[in-house]
């Protein structure tokens, strides 16, 4: 393990936005972590946390601190049972379930993101989310200098949401999956299909992938009737959610431009690198979106990112 100083994080992410952390490790077990944060503590560094690097923003020219990335890919499948440390990859995971005719992480082949993460966030797509399927997650709590192992119901899965998100101090390092037995061939064809659907309706440019949750029908029922009826009507009501993109798309965002950031003419829920995005361009685009849409529908859009460095 080697602490870094002044480290350059963009190749770290899939913004690819330049921005330095003032020192950094990549950790890849408990005793490395514990280490790094012992180092951090000794010093009287706060310390941020982050492993695949898809759904984030660093701010700023630099990350005052430690930035930590829980690093390393490792897993173990015994019979409906994925064990894995967090720094693992989604797309490996889904892979090697499939290679075993477990089904249930289909939705997952191709998205860049690392299991840690996903938990974190509740990540999902195609009418399905990682919450499904976890059974365990052992994390540290730094504050508390224990590890503890939370149930499903103990980690609070929301829309993008759990406990992890709420209780910063809550590291994740190792997830329990349980998925269902099924048929390698249909397991691969489903899995093949939403990868392809993914290239072909995805940015090919840098982006952090969907900026904006999505909006739930039943909350749009309340702050905007006659909007969220409309687009019942036009059966943009999927899984009781209605995509942000297409709100953004209507407003004429797609292609809007700040700096080097600019909103996917392909999907206007991204907001891509063009080359020399900073992080304050994408940042100014982010509230742009809100306040159009604030004004316009006079509801809030919430980010799916997270912002680091703040």
């Amino acid at each position: 393990m080697e602490i870094k100083k002044n480290y350059e994080l963009a190749p770290l992410t899939t913004f690819k936005v330049s921005g330095r952390a003032e020192f950094f490790v990549a950790v890849k077990n408990k005793r490395e972590l514990l280490a790094a944060l012992n180092w951090a503590e000794a010093a009287k560094l706060p310390v941020w946390f982050f492993s695949g690097g898809s759904n984030i923003l660093f701010s700023g020219n630099q990350v005052k601190g430690l930035v930590i990335k829980i690093s390393g890919e490792r897993y173990s499948i015994k019979g409906r049972v994925i064990a894995a440390w967090a720094g693992t990859g989604l797309t490996k995971l889904a892979k090697a379930a499939g290679e075993q005719g477990l089904t249930g992480l289909e939705w997952a082949y191709g998205v860049p993101g690392s299991l840690g993460g996903a938990v974190r966030g509740n990540a999902g797509a195609y009418g399905s989310e990682i919450a499904s399927a976890v059974t365990q997650a052992a994390a540290y709590d730094f504050k508390k200098n224990k590890f503890v192992k939370l149930t499903n119901r103990a980690c609070r899965f929301g829309y993008r949401q759990s406990i992890f998100k709420q209780n910063k101090n809550l590291i994740i390092l190792h997830v329990k999956l349980k998925l269902n037995s099924g048929e390698p061939a249909e397991i691969k064809n489903l899995a093949g299909a939403n990868f392809h659907h993914r290239l072909a309706t995805k940015p090919k440019q840098p982006s952090a992938g969907c900026i904006f949750k999505n909006l739930e029908y039943k909350n749009l029922l309340k702050a905007n009737p006659a909007l969220a009826r409309e687009l019942a009507a036009k059966g943009l009501v999927r899984g009781g959610k209605i995509g942000v993109g297409y709100l953004i798309d209507r407003l004429g965002l797609k292609g809007k431009t700040c700096g080097g950031a600019k909103v996917s003419q392909r999907h206007a829920n991204f907001i891509v690198n063009t080359g020399k995005a900073t992080a304050a361009d994408i940042k100014s685009l982010i509230n742009l979106i809100k306040k159009e849409i604030k004004n316009k529908h006079k509801i809030n859009l919430e980010e799916e990112i997270q912002y680091f460095g703040n």
